[in-house]
């Protein structure tokens, strides 16, 4: 324990600004706190749009959303203004910023918690001043959760619960069940299948899909289709289910699902297949199968945590390149290239496994 920490911390701040994803995989920071300290109170700041990641976990004491749309530059400064006064006026002992940004450092230093712990930048900045402790940064080797969790392994403590938490909440698993049963479909006798990113150059080709939807089909799965409301996600899956045997896909959700009622529905779903996005990492954390594919994207550090999975990486020897698309074009050929055949064994193999 730092020196700094002088006794028990009753009440701590967690910073995590960035995309859905990114904020799921900060859970096990959240149980390793609780694990030490059972009483603490701990608090999120997350982007607005991120917080169903943790809104229904009970580890967690409330969710703070920081707002970036408001009605005009006036509102704006008078609602960050009572957004600031009330992160200060908490009485925070901890904080750990966990993204490396400098409005994250600014959020974590204006609660005036006693001990600040943030990353080592990679070069002297100002930001830096910001924390009383400095974890180091990730490299490409080591997952993500095993970043965070240097943040409290600099506080001197060694987590042992290190599993990813999601909770879909009542209403999120209710309106699955209603969509289930009212498509005629039985717990565990589908596969959903998410294949869309907000990133689209991570997308899997439409025959490919096609081809997988098939096979789980031919597996006896039922098949259940998700994707975001963006419409190219839209487009890539009304691609793909015409391009499916008729039939395959039993029931097409694309565009209609909030995160807790996809939530609720991979929740009970016999296979999560899709690519490296933030549903992947919800099957993941609900310990529901995961075959995933990862192009341009590095599966050490973003692959399925501490779940049956496997995953099928594009065949590139720059791989994991982190361009959106080849030279920056937005088409990744190691995934248009990827052959449907390879998919298909890993689901069979994932299948054999998870009985």
């Amino acid at each position: 324990m730092p020196k700094t920490l002088t006794s028990d911390p009753r009440r701590a701040l967690i910073v995590k600004l960035g995309h859905i994803g990114d904020v799921l995989v900060t859970t096990p920071v959240i149980s390793a706190l609780k694990e030490r300290w059972p009483d603490l109170a701990v608090d999120m700041v997350v982007n607005s749009g991120t917080e169903a990641m943790v809104a229904h976990n009970p580890q967690v004491n409330q969710v703070l959303v920081l707002r970036r749309e408001h009605a005009g530059p006036l509102a704006a400064a008078a609602w960050h203004l009572g957004f600031l006064r009330r992160l200060r006026g908490a009485g925070y002992d901890l904080s750990l910023e966990l993204a490396e940004g400098d409005r994250g450092a600014f959020l974590s230093w204006i609660s005036g918690a006693r001990v600040r712990v943030g990353f080592a930048p990679k070069t002297p900045r100002m930001r830096g001043r910001a924390f009383h402790v400095l974890a180091p940064r990730w490299d490409d080797h080591h997952h993500m959760v095993e970043a965070f969790l240097g943040q409290v392994k600099a506080l001197g403590l060694e987590p042992r619960d290190t599993s990813l938490k999601f909770e879909p909440g009542e209403d999120g698993r209710a309106e699955a069940a209603r969509l289930l049963a009212q498509a005629g479909l039985e717990t565990g006798s589908y596969a959903l299948v998410h294949p869309t990113s907000r990133w689209m150059f991570k997308s899997w080709t439409h025959g490919g899909n096609a081809a997988l939807i098939n096979h789980l089909a031919d597996q006896g799965l039922k098949v259940v289709l998700t994707s975001g409301p963006d419409p190219k996600e839209l487009a890539m899956a009304e691609q793909i289910k015409a391009q499916a045997e008729p039939g395959a896909v039993a029931l097409d959700l694309s565009g209609r699902l909030d995160l807790y009622s996809l939530g609720g529905l991979i929740a009970t779903a016999r296979l999560f297949a899709g690519v490296d996005s933030a549903p992947m990492h919800m099957a993941a954390a609900l310990g529901v199968p995961v075959l995933t594919i990862f192009g341009p994207s590095g599966e050490q550090m973003w692959g399925p945590w501490q779940a049956p999975s496997e995953v099928v990486v594009g065949e590139c020897p720059q791989h994991p390149c982190g361009q959106a698309g080849c030279e920056d074009s937005k088409v990744s050929r190691c995934l248009v290239e990827m052959r449907p055949g390879r998919v298909c064994e890993a689901v069979d193999r994932l299948l054999h496994r998870t009985g």
